[in-house]
């Protein structure tokens, strides 16, 4: 694994940063934030489309630009310093699994579709009794004659009341009553589907969906019937590294909101930030940052590099959560009465912190998947001897 971009990268990071910094300022993020919003900029939407942002990842023949997931990571990394709004995390998720489990036509149409800005995706998959438990999963979808009906109840849906593509992981059953979980393409507007938006302290826009009886055809099947349950667990597993290089990059820019901050803030007739308590305060907030990108990049290069890294994903993200959530709190207390100031620009990054904690699992249910690697010997056999080359 190595931590040092290649030129191209550099590059790449270069036009992205520059990219985020002119067209994702604050002022656009507050304003997406408030209640009569939807979330959603369509002129920042169609600029990132034809600045190939969203093709990053997409093979060429998809009209993508054919990079690397880590390529995609560095997009991310820059993504979370200036809170892109999240259509972006949610319709790049929904094309991991087009293009896990999607038929050649399928993936023609859709990967094509998003790499160039076209549609808004995502994946309704988790349920209010079984969030990360597929086994438990109760939506349905009961076959009659050629004719699939869905019913049940999926939450914590993002970006529903915008996408134009929907995603329904459900159960369903074959000849001989075996169930399994197919994946559903379903238009949001469609009869049966319900959506209610959840008011969240993220300002992510997530959604309680209601299927009733939606009827759909075999046309609706991404893939082959009950054959999505592997590429979820891979589309997951992707969303999951990358979301922690978004955090990555937001702990970043607290850190450098925070030194600058105490570098101009005086007390007695000189910055705070002379002072060894602050001093002691801002080593630990560069702790939690390097080492929260160390874990990061270690899931990213080797999930590019085509190894399972359950392991690898669930480390950073439990480690991530925490430390992105405690740098916020730890730069509230050095900004003092200033950082609890909505004037300020602290607090969105805060509410970020926890939205993406809670995300695609928690500290607490990352601890518990390690818990299946501990004295495990398979561990050592996915990579050894790695390279790692780590510059700040």
């Amino acid at each position: 694994m190595r931590m040092t971009h290649t030129e191209e990268q550099e590059m790449l990071q270069s036009s992205v940063r520059k990219f985020f910094e002119k067209e994702v300022t604050t002022e656009l993020i507050r304003k997406l934030q408030t209640l009569d919003s939807t979330g959603h900029s369509e002129e920042l939407w169609r600029k990132m489309g034809r600045a190939g942002w969203l093709s990053i990842a997409i093979p060429e023949k998809y009209n993508g630009a054919g990079g690397t997931l880590l390529d995609l990571g560095i997009v991310y990394e820059e993504s979370g310093k200036v809170l892109l709004p999240t259509t972006f995390y949610s319709t790049l998720f929904a094309s991991f699994l087009i293009e896990a489990i999607g038929t050649e036509a399928q993936k023609a149409k859709y990967l094509s579709d998003i790499a160039n800005g076209n549609i808004i995706s995502t994946i309704a998959y988790m349920e209010p009794q079984a969030i990360h438990n597929p086994d438990c999963y109760q939506t349905m979808a009961r076959k009659y004659k050629n004719r699939y009906y869905l019913t049940g109840t999926k939450s914590f849906v993002q970006n529903a009341h915008l996408a134009h593509l929907m995603i329904v992981i459900a159960r369903t059953e074959d000849a001989q009553a075996n169930k399994g979980l197919t994946a559903f393409l379903v238009e949001p507007g469609q009869s049966g589907v319900n959506i209610k938006q959840h008011h969240t302290f993220g300002k992510d826009r997530q959604s309680l969906v209601t299927f009733s009886e939606v009827e759909l055809g075999q046309e609706h099947i991404l893939g082959e019937p009950q054959q999505a349950r592997e590429g979820l667990e891979l589309a997951i597993k992707k969303a999951t590294a990358l979301q922690t290089l978004e955090m990555v990059g937001g702990m970043k820019k607290v850190v450098q909101m925070t030194v600058d901050y105490v570098s101009q803030r005086k007390q007695f007739g000189v910055p705070i930030g002379s002072f060894q308590a602050v001093q002691h305060h801002l080593a630990n907030l560069a702790t939690y940052r390097d080492g929260s990108e160390l874990a990061a990049y270690q899931a990213i290069s080797n999930l590019a590099e085509g190894f399972d890294a359950e392991r690898e994903v669930s480390i950073a993200k439990a480690y991530a959560s925490e430390s992105y959530k405690t740098i916020t709190v730890m730069a509230h207390q050095l900004w003092g009465g200033m950082g609890y100031a909505t004037e300020s620009d602290l607090f969105l990054w805060s509410n970020r912190a926890k939205a993406a904690e809670l995300s695609f699992g928690t500290r607490d249910f990352h601890l518990n998947q390690l818990i299946r690697f501990i004295g495990s010997n398979d561990v050592m056999k996915q990579k050894t001897n790695m390279d790692v080359t780590y510059s700040i």
